[in-house]
């Protein structure tokens, strides 16, 4: 997946990319809520989103993609973190947000955020298999559009902490 070098999303010249991208967002309708990703999602429970680029075709995690596409462009070894949701499936990347879901920051700034909520090292509070089944069954909640009732329901389906944690 295309993590380490600068990408960009121009409105105009990624038009078609980014309906295809948007076709696959179900926003949240307040303000704290995840716009869920429901397109095709990895092993580690993150979206993704193939988009073609002179070179060929690359893989990019759709909260990486939402949030160059907020910002235009994401420099090379800038990371996509979710800072709000800690929620792997989420992309609610918006420039205006007083409390955005998705921030740009470094690599050091995404490790001490993993370890401040217990995502990484010997203290692992939610197992990667178990985060990956959780995106699916959001993703699974929102099919049909936003239902609060089958959000929640996903979001507590294992007895492990939820993602909001």
């Amino acid at each position: 997946m295309i993590e380490r070098s600068e990408f960009v999303v121009d409105p105009v010249i990624h038009r078609r990319e980014i309906a295809r991208f948007r076709a696959k967002v179900v926003k949240g309708p307040k303000p704290r809520d995840c716009d869920i990703w429901t397109g095709a999602i990895a092993d580690s429970g993150y979206g993704r989103f193939w988009v073609n680029r002179p070179g060929g075709p690359v893989v990019i995690s759709a909260h990486r993609y939402a949030l160059a596409l907020a910002l235009g462009v994401i420099r090379a070894g800038d990371c996509a973190r979710h800072v709000t949701c800690d929620n792997p499936v989420c992309v609610r990347a918006r420039r205006d947000e007083v409390a955005p879901h998705i921030v740009i920051g470094t690599q050091l700034d995404n490790m001490l955020d993993m370890a401040r909520k217990g995502r990484g090292g010997r203290h692992v509070l939610m197992s990667v298999q178990a985060r990956a089944a959780r995106a699916r069954a959001l993703r699974a909640a929102v099919a049909g559009g936003w239902d609060d009732a089958a959000v929640r329901a996903a979001l507590l389906e294992t007895g492990e902490p939820t993602l909001f944690d």
